[in-house]
């Protein structure tokens, strides 16, 4: 599985993979994938706070 995860974070290296798809493949929430991609020393398109600021909006707009 492993093997797996690794070949999924070398695609968002890349470029063939987005964020959000990235999350889905793993099963993650976007900020577990946000902190297993530091933990490999890759930068995530966007910063924690503005993920946050987006979950905020989103449960704003689900109620």
């Amino acid at each position: 599985m492993d093997g797996l995860k690794y070949k999924m974070l070398l695609g968002y290296k890349e470029g063939r993979v987005s964020l959000a798809k990235l999350s889905k493949m793993l099963g993650m929430s976007l900020s577990e994938v946000i902190d297993l991609l530091s933990s490999f020393g890759l930068q995530s398109p966007i910063s924690y706070d503005k993920y946050l600021q987006g979950m905020a909006t989103a449960r704003k707009a689900i109620r």
